[in-house]
């Protein structure tokens, strides 16, 4: 999805998929800074996560990021290493998912009121302080909790790992997954949300996968444009947008912009006073899966359109075509 010019820079130059992002509720709003309008200074916490390939490198990685406005990636993970992680994700939740056993706890410190859950490996003691009066869970039933980065720079000789692990606080209502970079930066999920990463890093990790695609045309569409500047295929390689100009194309390689895709669909031809105009109907939709609409333009004519029964009937049907069209262009579809 990244597009490619001859005058790129060489930190541009390479293969990138279309971000997905996913809102992480445990997770503190992210601050974008006194230069934003004081009402829209914090945005919502979310995971923002794609493919990336370097032109010199032989596989793609999948890449997390923090906030929607990072620029440098969290971590950065083979698809073995994606894949291994998306496991350990979906055991994790199941454990989280697991209710607190209603009975007392026996022979446990004074503080802890209730038995622990069947995943705790915990040792609790009555000198634990408050923070630490935690229920720490068990994954080695699905194999190594600690998973090697190996696109990630080590430190000290010693790889940059990531952990999966379980936790609940003992006046908590529920279980946290937690994955954790190296023992230092942590990341919380709710169970929904620790499969909900799960499955896309399976789906990205399947994309990743796929065969190369040697025949997707890289060059201006002849005697198109767009803004006044010549017109590229679009990058998502949807056959209904026009394309989009360089400007649009390099604008949207930046974390939190978008890409607004267009096309025409049909158009209904009237007469106002004896001058030609049509109905034009165009099909457009944001990048990040947003849902397509149609824009309706009336062309030609004094700013409205006299329809008699015919051209009635032609807009009817034009727009039961329109609405067919999206209902087949709706993403997932």
């Amino acid at each position: 999805m990244q597009g490619h010019f001859e005058d790129d820079r060489r930190v541009d130059r390479r293969h990138q998929g279309d971000r997905v992002e996913m809102r992480l509720s445990l997770a503190d709003a992210v601050d974008l800074g006194e230069r934003a309008p004081r009402l829209h200074r914090r945005v919502p916490a979310a995971l923002v996560i794609r493919l990336v390939q370097h032109l010199d490198e032989i596989h793609p990685a999948i890449t997390l990021y923090r906030d929607p406005t990072a620029t440098d990636a969290w971590v950065r993970c083979a698809a073995a290493e994606a894949e291994h992680l998306a496991d350990l994700l979906v055991r994790a939740a199941e454990l989280a998912e697991v209710p607190m056993p209603p009975e007392p706890a026996s022979g446990g410190p004074f503080w802890q009121d209730t038995a622990c859950p069947s995943w705790c490996g915990s040792s609790h003691l009555p000198e634990d302080a408050y923070e630490d009066r935690t229920h720490f869970g068990d994954l080695l039933s699905a194999g190594g909790t600690l998973i090697d980065l190996l696109l990630e720079t080590a430190a000290e000789g010693c790889p940059e790992q990531l952990e999966v692990t379980v936790a609940q606080h003992y006046r908590s209502t529920r279980a946290r997954v937690h994955v954790i970079k190296s023992e230092q930066a942590e990341l919380r999920l709710t169970p929904a949300e620790a499969r909900t990463l799960a499955a896309h890093l399976l789906k990205l990790v399947q994309t990743a996968g796929l065969t190369a695609a040697t025949t997707w045309p890289w060059k201006p569409i002849e005697g198109v444009t767009v803004g006044g500047d010549p017109a590229f295929p679009c990058p998502h390689r949807l056959p209904w947008c026009s394309g989009h100009n360089k400007t649009e194309i390099t604008e949207y390689r930046q974390l939190g912009n978008h890409l607004l895709h267009s096309g025409p669909i049909t158009s209904v031809p009237y007469t106002t006073a004896g001058r030609p105009g049509s109905i034009d109907i165009t099909i457009s939709s944001l990048t990040d899966g947003a849902q397509p609409f149609a824009y309706l333009q009336l062309l030609g004519g004094d700013g409205g359109a006299e329809l008699d029964a015919t051209s009635i009937d032609q807009t009817i049907t034009a727009l039961q075509f329109t609405k067919k069209f999206l209902l087949e262009a709706q993403p997932g579809t």
